[in-house]
């Protein structure tokens, strides 16, 4: 998972700096670390720091919602600037896993820096920002005014859970991002967000709040970020449908000439085509209503079936004139795909032209 690290700044001196394994909230020692450096006190079994000094005074929180889903709440009002860093992780270990931030102050909070790019935030208004863990991100913390964030850790797998996310996954997937490349995905908070996150904050104040009792909040939350994705992302890709027909077609028509052997790899395709992978499968399956594997397998199943029908093949020759190697491979995707395999088939051929 992703760490996050702190840095606070004093008149002529840098005072030493901590870090949170933003994925591993629900670890003691983190927190405590966290508790020492800002000079808080721990409370609440170590899920909360309440703290007031030179810095400042407030308080951060944490639950551990759900498998592969963490949740902390700043609830700051600071006398020094603060900077906030997520340190990227290699793409082997943060495995698509995400920081989402939902920004609740917006005047006291800026997304400052996306890996080397600075002044990245140009937005003032209430936010969500959706940060792979594979991507360096950092916020400035602005004193003398209320400081309010809400912070989740989600796995990749918690994520796949949800709707909405086949159009996140595409958004990455695709390369849609801001105008330096940049890998974080911004969208403005709802009316309806913006009260979920209200009765998040309140929760602060609730010593008797439980995971259980947030859990609901949360995820709605989570949840109308991702509609709001999956909006955009469906505008969008209506749009463009009439922009992409032809290229979407020209790709269908060299899977067509590739029935009898393997096609050629997706990326392949794709650059014939000139568009990316990502697109033209997106606007494939919107064109012909199933992927373009589901869409070429039934194609090919379709004129396996027709030359056993056809033809006075056997079913090794058949797997072989449809360029499978095994014969084994062929009759279980054959079955899969027809009910019954292609042995089957030429029992009943023969049957009918007995019986005609």
């Amino acid at each position: 998972m992703s760490k996050t690290f702190v840095t606070i700044i004093k008149p002529n001196c840098v005072m030493k700096s901590y870090s949170i394994r933003v994925g591993k909230i629900d670890q003691e020692d983190d927190f405590k670390e966290l508790a020492l450096e800002t000079g808080g006190e721990l409370e609440e079994s170590n899920t909360l720091i309440r703290f007031s000094g030179e810095m400042g005074h407030g308080q951060i929180k944490k639950w551990h919602l759900d498998a592969g889903l963490y949740m902390r709440v700043w609830d700051l009002y600071l006398q020094k600037p603060v900077e906030l860093l997520k340190e990227a992780l290699p793409v082997y270990i943060a495995n698509n896993g995400f920081s989402l931030l939902c920004v609740n102050s917006p005047e006291s909070i800026d997304l400052k820096s996306i890996n080397q790019h600075q002044q990245f935030n140009k937005v003032r208004e209430r936010r969500f920002a959706l940060v792979p863990d594979a991507v360096n991100a950092g916020l400035q913390l602005h004193p003398h005014q209320p400081v309010q964030l809400i912070e989740f850790s989600i796995s990749a797998y918690w994520l796949k859970q949800q709707p909405g996310f086949v159009h996140i996954a595409q958004y990455f997937n695709d390369g849609v991002m801001d105008d330096n490349g940049l890998q974080v995905l911004i969208e403005p908070c709802s009316t309806k967000a913006n009260q979920l996150a209200a009765k998040l904050m309140e929760s602060l104040a609730d010593k008797k709040a439980t995971a259980g009792d947030l859990f609901s909040f949360a995820t709605d939350l989570i949840t109308d970020f991702m509609t709001a994705v999956s909006r955009v992302e469906t505008d969008k890709t209506s749009g463009n449908i009439d922009l992409y027909y032809e290229k979407v077609k020209e790709a269908e028509a060299i899977l067509m000439s590739y029935l009898q052997k393997m096609p050629p790899r997706m990326g392949i395709i794709a650059k014939t085509v000139a568009l990316s992978e990502s697109t033209l499968k997106r606007y494939f399956k919107l064109i012909y209503g199933k992927s373009i594997y589901e869409y070429y397998l039934n194609k090919k199943m379709e004129l396996a079936r027709t030359l056993l029908l056809q033809k006075p093949l056997s079913v090794n020759e058949i797997a072989e004139l449809m360029g499978y190697e095994k014969v084994s491979h062929f009759i279980e995707i054959f079955k899969k795909h027809h009910g019954c395999s292609p042995g089957s088939i030429k029992i009943k051929k023969k049957q009918l032209e007995v019986t005609s």
